[in-house]
């Protein structure tokens, strides 16, 4: 790493000084307990110095080994350096002296004769002693662990004495010997060896026999990965100037793997030229493409069309269908960067596309040169055909996404009624209307249901135009299935669940989504959802006066989905429509109740709210609701009723009569409350037994309002009139 200078270099220094002090203090601390141990035993005493010293030794083992490292860190000091070098030698050195066991003294030799290796740089007699070192530990035999080291170390030390015959021998020999990760190490090193080597020749047919030793080496590891991975790595690093070692050649194989070292080495435009030249040599025919591949990455669409040309000159490439896309691609990519104006280059890339498709109708490329003839023809109104492009494009997410919501989108503008043969009552017409619809809906509910994995596969703003466009996608299903003659209401309610949430960018259709989706899930009787649906509407204040007329109105829908279902004998889900417009008209009077709103500009609303807690037996709350009402509108004919009913169903019916006789004088006859107040004064007076003021009070009402507001009310009022007027009559006679 210090060599290398990939790090800062006071920083890796400051690490280095932390760790010798840690490791001098535990060295030196066990060696004086060791010292004053002999001591004591010197002096008549008894002491065990064993223990301290295995755990000096311990440390000095890291220590001496740390000294060697620490000396490259002080390379542009040589008189550190030597020190450090020499302190480590001495470390070494005492280890070997005291122990016993081979294994750990063969370590403090390998140690050393690293040592004195690095300090041969400064004193070259010191090479002498490493190669007699690592010769010591090799001549215990290859099975300990300390050989293969030995090996590489005395290699090294060969090479940097300039012996480069013995080091490359001995470089190669290991190289043949090993497999696996060591394998990879001393191929790395021999190549580095031959590569120094080479450098500093200065004989020219000796530097060409060097070159051939390292060409040699390389092409018959060519189909080793690792061994081929090793031998770009080395060259790229060790090689002055890869272009001058490799290049200036036909011959395939240099090409090749010059190409694959320019691109490791991060030359993408120099990579491309050796690539195709090795494609040119018939023996790689993959690297037309990536010679292609890195001259479009670098924009340079000119070089691409050039190599693309000559792929397709080679009918049995394996690239050729690849080739046969890029003459549409390239054309199709300037054409856009022009604006798309120019008329030559949009021939160009439809000509390319449909040659394309001629050739591969079902190809790897097909997605894209169909998808753009399709847009073509939708910007020309050409929707039948294009639908049917958009409607076969496969084998890309985004694309077959999009494609299936442009084809909806086709679908949705044929819906649109055009010229005679639409016209009402045209049988063709309406059957050409019905399959549009079909296949509108059909290609809207692939999309939706494409588009979340075509997401995975997406930059992130992709991904947000995806999913804003699958938001797009549900509005318009569920504006297809909302006009359909039998709604699906379960269906819309699945499709629009959480709409909001999904998709905020869609929020001036919220509205109308919302209430479609209370609609379905009325429809479908899942009051539960209804009930959380509503809260969360209600929840927050409305920021305009719209919306409190949007909360009205959604309340007011399930009053009179109430009222319907109660005329019709369907209580139980009366009963839950009442219950859902108490929810939402419970709102209005918490505004009230913070002074947010006047209940003088609610009380149509809050007595719908009384009436509903009145529907739903809930006595106490739709008084305390009137008599809110009352007191800001003392005339308010629906605070008034709502009293009445209440007096009268507790049968207080002096007050009853009181308050319906209020009712009576201030609702206006078109007011279905006028009949009704009338119509309960009777029932009241037959109540406390004056039958014939009851009588009286039935009678001329209908005489004067032959209608009785409504044919309900008129039924309701000739049974009360004929049970009790005719049966009164006849007690009499």
């Amino acid at each position: 790493i210090a060599e290398g200078g990939r790090v800062d270099q006071e920083e890796l220094l400051v690490t280095y000084h932390r760790l010798e002090r840690m490791l001098s203090q535990m060295y030196q601390t066990y060696q004086n307990r060791k010292d004053a141990c002999i001591n004591t035993i010197d002096h008549g005493g008894n002491c065990d110095y064993e223990v301290p010293e295995q755990l000096a030794l311990r440390a000095l083992y890291p220590l001496s080994w740390l000294k060697v490292e620490g000396a490259a860190l002080y390379k542009s000091q040589p008189y550190e350096a030597r020190r450090l070098l020499n302190q480590a030698i001495d470390g070494f050195t005492d280890s070997t002296l005291i122990l016993l066991a081979p294994e750990l003294v063969r370590e403090n030799l390998l140690g050393r004769a690293f040592a004195e290796r690095e300090l041969g740089k400064f004193e070259h007699s010191e090479y002498a002693r490493a190669i007699a070192d690592f010769k010591q530990i090799i001549k215990d035999g290859p099975s300990t662990r300390q050989y293969r080291a030995a090996e590489q170390g005395l290699a090294g030390t060969y090479a940097a004495m300039g012996r480069m015959n013995e080091a490359q021998g001995l470089t190669a020999r290991m190289a043949e010997d090993t497999n696996g990760p060591n394998q990879r190490g001393l191929e790395m090193l021999h190549l580095r060896e031959l590569f120094r080597a080479e450098a500093v020749e200065s004989n020219p047919g000796k530097r060409e026999q060097l070159h051939r030793q390292i060409l040699d080496f390389i092409r018959v590891r060519q189909n080793d990965k690792n061994s081929w991975a090793v031998a770009v790595a080395a060259t790229a690093q060790f090689a002055p100037d890869p272009i001058a070692e490799f290049g200036g050649t036909d011959d395939g194989f240099q090409n090749w793997f010059l190409a694959n070292v320019l691109y490791y080495k991060h030359q993408p435009l120099e990579a491309a030229k050796y690539y195709w030249a090795a494609g040119q040599s018939g023996k790689y025919p993959k690297a037309y493409k990536y010679a292609a591949d890195l001259y479009y990455a670098q924009g340079r669409l000119d070089m691409v069309e050039k190599v693309v040309d000559e792929i397709a000159s080679h009918p049995g490439s394996p690239d050729a269908q690849w080739a046969a896309y890029m003459r549409f691609k390239i054309p199709r990519i300037e054409w856009e960067r022009g604006g798309k104006r120019s008329a030559t280059l949009e021939t160009r890339w439809t000509d390319g596309a449909q040659d394309y498709l001629k050739q591969y109708p079902h190809g790897q490329y097909a997605f894209e040169p169909r998808f753009r003839l399709a847009e073509m023809l939708q910007r020309k109104n050409q929707y039948l055909m294009a639908a049917s492009q958009y409607e076969q494009v496969a084998g890309n997410a985004d694309y077959e996404f999009t494609a299936r919501l442009n084809a909806a989108e086709c679908y949705y503008h044929m819906l649109v009624p055009q010229g005679a043969h639409n016209q009402p009552g045209n049988p063709a017409a309406t059957t050409k209307l019905a399959a549009d619809r079909t296949a509108t809906m059909r290609a809207l509910r692939q999309a939706i249901n494409l588009e979340p994995a075509a997401e995975r596969y997406v930059s992130v703003s992709q991904r947000h135009m995806l999913h804003e466009s699958r938001g797009r996608a549900i509005l318009m299903l569920a504006t297809l299935l909302e006009s359909e003659p039998a709604v699906d209401y379960r269906q819309v309610a699945g499709l629009l669940t959480g709409y909001e949430a999904q998709y905020p960018s869609m929020n001036q259709h919220f509205n109308q989504i919302f209430e479609w989706r209370l609609e379905a899930l009325r429809q479908t009787s899942q009051y539960a959802e209804l009930e959380r649906e509503l809260a969360n509407l209600v929840a927050h204040d409305a920021g305009t006066a719209a919306q409190n007329d949007y909360i009205k109105g959604i309340g007011l829908d399930f009053w009179k989905a109430h009222q319907a279902k109660q005329r019709a004998g369907a209580y139980a889900d009366a009963l839950e429509d009442a219950k859902l417009t108490a929810i939402t008209y419970e709102y209005f009077e918490r505004m009230v109740r913070e002074d947010k709103i006047p209940a003088k500009d609610l009380t149509g609303t809050l007595s719908i709210l009384g009436e509903s807690y009145l529907a739903r037996n809930q006595v106490d709350k739709a008084e305390a609701i009137f008599s809110q009402v009352a007191k800001a509108d003392p005339g308010s004919p629906d605070a008034n009723a709502g009293l009445a009913r209440i007096a009268q169903m507790r049968k207080n019916y002096r007050d009853a009569l009181d308050l319906w006789s209020r009712v009576e004088s201030i609702a206006a006859e078109s007011d279905p409350l006028f009949y009704e107040a009338k119509y309960h004064m009777a029932e009241i007076l037959a109540q406390e037994g004056n039958v014939n003021s009851a009588c009286s009070k039935l009678t001329v009402t209908r005489g004067e309002h032959p209608n009785l507001g409504s044919p309900a009310m008129k039924a309701q009022w000739g049974e009360l009139q004929h049970r009790l007027c005719v049966n009164h009559t006849e007690a009499q006679g």
